[in-house]
């Protein structure tokens, strides 16, 4: 676990033979996540930071086809179907800024809308489809609510 967001340092631990890179500011489901991917699927090969290693692979001129752990956590809870102002209230951030995380990752993924960054990202296994459906539903302000019993 680390608290630096440094693709090269990345790719280093893993050449170095890590099974994964685990950020402080992961969320409790990206946390699970990757130490289930790295305990019954290390031969995967998964980054654990919801970064598969071909993504970083891939990345070999530097960071900016990368998202950042931030912008997977925005994507996720977009794929989800929340909106703007449900994300950031989830997240603490103001609406603004998540409209700049969700451009700045359409850009980096090269698509136009949150329909298609979810497909790509569920295609190229950046998430998959059990973070996308196990969750609690929330309110419109993203707080966490309860289901009718």
């Amino acid at each position: 676990m680390t608290m630096f967001e440094d693709p090269e340092m990345m790719r280093t631990f893993l050449r170095l033979g890590a099974s994964g890179y685990v950020l402080k500011s992961s969320s409790t489901t990206q946390l699970v996540s990757a130490i289930r991917a790295a305990a019954f699927a290390p031969e995967d090969g998964n980054v654990v930071v919801g970064m598969p290693r071909t993504m970083l692979e891939e990345s070999e001129g530097g960071s900016e086809g990368l998202l950042s752990v931030r912008e997977l956590e925005i994507l996720l809870l977009a794929a989800r179907g929340l909106s703007n102002r449900q994300i950031a209230s989830r997240v603490h951030l103001a609406e603004g800024t998540v409209k700049r995380h969700l451009s700045n990752t359409y850009n980096k993924m090269g698509v136009g809308s949150r329909g298609e960054a979810a497909r790509k990202a569920l295609q190229e296994e950046w998430i998959t489809v059990s973070e996308i459906t196990d969750y609690e539903p929330s309110d419109e302000d993203g707080q966490p609510g309860g289901r009718p019993g």
